[in-house]
């Protein structure tokens, strides 16, 4: 029982905090008048506390992604098999991303996003961006110190995958950059807030 709590539960105590706030949230709403002001709070007033948690989390989250695809590159046994890896990582992403894709294409042609009554309103629409405006966008950023940031997730990643690669045609798991990334995904890993001293 110890082990299970160890392994999952954390992820049980969020499940259990979500099924929690849609309950609270169901029995203490918001209420606002008719002009939209606020007369009671409701169960917004523990706001501060998931606001806390995400973005405590949100902080991890980008140096562990960072630190660990790197990492598992970078301290694979050759680059070889690290090109291996990737590639079925890569195709992964892209079959689960169709799948997602045709389910959601699915779902909204059933269900309909919005009233039959919506109508559009009128207004000028920016020039739309080209195909390589997209790619570019979607998959680098200008500057790196905006990889840093949780908005910018894709293009993290495809940089932690060239550093882990430059990591292992420099030495691999011999060099001191791989102990170090390695020592720091532990590291994040192993960040919780429930744990014991």
């Amino acid at each position: 029982m110890k082990n299970f709590l160890k392994n999952y539960g954390f992820i049980i105590f969020m499940l259990i905090g979500i099924v929690a706030g849609c309950i609270v949230g169901a029995f203490w709403p918001a209420v606002r008048d008719a002009s939209g002001e606020m007369i009671d709070a409701g169960a917004t007033v523990l706001e501060p506390l998931g606001t806390l948690f995400i973005n405590m989390m949100f902080c991890v989250v980008v140096p562990m992604v960072f630190c660990s695809i790197a990492s598992a590159i970078a301290n694979m046994d050759n680059a070889k098999r690290a090109g291996k890896v990737m590639g079925a990582t890569v195709d992964t992403f892209c079959v689960t991303a169709a799948i997602a894709a045709l389910i959601m294409y699915v779902v909204c042609r059933i269900i309909p996003l919005v009233p039959e009554s919506y109508q559009a309103i009128q207004g000028e629409v920016d020039d739309p961006m080209s195909l390589g405006e997209l790619v570019i966008g979607f998959f680098t950023k200008p500057d790196f110190h905006e990889l840093l940031s949780r908005r910018a997730i894709l293009p993290l990643i495809v940089f932690a995958v060239l550093f882990g690669f430059g990591v292992q045609m420099s030495g691999g798991k011999e060099t001191i950059v791989a102990k170090f990334l390695a020592s720091a995904t532990n590291a994040l890993m192993n960040i919780e807030l429930t744990k014991e001293p």
